[in-house]
């Protein structure tokens, strides 16, 4: 069986590490910059054989699998506050 191949998307926020597993460079390009706009700190991004990317080159990536991601086309998706679970 193959193995899948993701790209990895991590970031620290105020509670903790955040990783994203995803199927694909479009998804990793939407995640890294609903990081960026949540103000995650250390985001990093890794492709399939553990590499570390940019975000120019998701969008290189991307372009090239046939997807044309902009800003205006993929915006960041707002981040909804968590409220502490009540005991």
């Amino acid at each position: 069986m193959d193995k899948r191949r993701l790209y990895v998307v991590r970031g620290v926020a105020k509670h903790g590490i955040i990783t994203y597993n995803c199927p694909t460079p479009e998804w990793a390009l939407r995640k890294l910059r609903d990081f960026k706009a949540a103000q995650y700190q250390d985001i990093s991004v890794a492709d399939p054989d553990g590499g570390s990317l940019t975000e120019a080159d998701l969008v290189v990536i991307a372009e090239a699998s046939g997807a044309a991601p902009s800003d205006e086309a993929m915006p960041a998706a707002p981040q909804v506050p968590r409220q502490p679970a009540l005991a």
